[in-house]
């Protein structure tokens, strides 16, 4: 099925993962940092202070989700993302009036848990759900909404900034989310029913065969099998290295003596490459399967590090970016895919929650971990090898377990 005929029959519903994934975006770094300089400017924060209460915030939100991300499960679907907005919400309007450190820190980890969490479970896991033979399209499509939010969000409320100042800003973006949530969601999830029903009656008659074994997996099962350590170790590499990336990009130009003009011009390529990986790759997933892009989703983030570690050029940063779209839009239908294939859908909420917690640890920490390195003296090059070196052995465990190894013994 193509995509014109996939989202003609499916728009509704892949809309709805889509707006939850745009969404999230007012919880995601890229848009907190946007007022970031105006915030530590008022609460007389220096970076290193910013970073950590950022960090703090990201913590506790990732050690929520743990619980409040299972509940996916249990609840009704309509109530548990309305319930989600109204926490984006009720975020973004704490931080706006927040009057001191401990409120902000409050309204962050609000946004963190909501945003990055929440809204980003809730698309990826309807979308896993509910999709057994489109997976792979369902997830790319829903998560193009997190790319549209990285294109268009930055200039707009640079602007708004410019002329309301950073605490009408989210206040203006507060009260545009709650008017388009109302509108939206009950509109987009209108059939929502059937669709239930329809999974449900796959369930009750053994016909769901989401699962490539059959069973379906509880969280307390997924602990003790260790292909899901292996695929985490694998899908995590990307939150720790990219995140460090992205979040030293300044201080990597200034040592290859970049432009800082460049990096906005190559970020471009970067969700331009994001975007068409992702859209080649989610329909390669639904015929395929996951198994043959388990030894072959690092690759892109290998080639990153090689150019970071080996060359200098101010064409290198358009390439660097360009294969981190690649790993990126790799990603993306990957996470969405390979859970309920290894583990089913009827318990995809606990087991997501899990791995999603995982992820926002791992990018709350990366950014202190690769500063840590850099201020001991660590050059930028030698940091990329390390990374390089691990990549390397991941990919190499990961394609000796599922792929050169009998089948049989797997069940994948």
């Amino acid at each position: 099925m193509n995509y014109l005929r996939f989202m003609n029959e499916n728009w509704r519903f892949v809309g709805f993962g889509f707006f939850m994934s745009l969404s999230s975006s007012f919880g995601q770094t890229f848009y907190i940092a946007l007022s970031g300089a105006e915030i530590r400017l008022e609460f007389g924060l220096t970076h290193g202070e910013f970073g950590f209460w950022f960090g703090v915030a990201t913590i506790g939100s990732a050690l929520s989700l743990i619980w409040l991300g299972k509940l996916i499960d249990y609840m009704d679907l309509r109530l548990y993302s309305l319930a989600t907005c109204v926490g984006m919400i009720l975020s973004m309007l704490i931080i706006a009036s927040a009057p001191g450190l401990f409120t902000l820190v409050v309204g962050l980890y609000l946004a963190r848990l909501s945003g990055q969490g929440l809204m980003t479970h809730i698309s990826v896991t309807s979308m896993g759900r509910y999709f057994s033979f489109n997976r792979g399209k369902a997830v790319s499509v829903a998560l193009m909404g997190q790319s549209l939010g990285e294109a268009i969000l930055p200039t707009i409320v640079i602007t708004l900034i410019i002329y309301l100042g950073w605490r009408d800003t989210w206040y203006v973006a507060a009260l545009v989310l709650g008017i388009v949530s109302i509108i939206l969601v009950p509109c987009l999830m209108r059939g929502y029913s059937k669709i239930h029903l329809g999974y449900i009656k796959k369930q009750s008659t053994g016909t769901d065969k989401s699962s490539v074994t059959g069973k379906q997996w509880r969280r307390i099962e997924v602990l003790f099998d260790y292909r899901f350590y292996l695929i985490a170790a694998a899908v995590l590499s990307f939150s720790f290295i990219g995140t460090g990336l992205f979040f030293h990009q300044i201080y990597i130009a200034s040592e290859k003596n970049w432009p800082l003009e460049i990096l906005a011009s190559a970020f471009v390529l970067y969700a331009l490459f994001k975007v068409i990986t992702a859209l080649i790759v989610g329909p390669l997933i639904d015929k395929f399967g996951c198994r043959p892009f388990l030894p072959l989703m690092l690759i892109p983030l290998a080639f990153t590090l090689i150019a970071l570690a080996f060359f200098d050029s101010v064409y290198i940063a358009f390439m660097i970016f360009a294969f981190l779209g690649v790993s990126i839009g790799v990603l993306m239908p990957f996470t969405g895919a390979i859970w309920p294939q290894l583990y089913g859908t009827v318990h995809l909420g606990e087991i997501r929650s899990m791995m999603a917690a995982l992820v926002a640890f791992f990018s709350a920490i990366s950014p202190a971990m690769f500063g840590i390195m850099l201020d001991t003296g660590l050059t930028i090059e030698a940091l990329s090898l390390a990374c390089l070196i691990y990549v390397i052995i991941i990919t190499c465990l990961v394609s000796w377990v599922f792929v050169f190894s009998p089948r049989g013994s797997m069940g994948y």
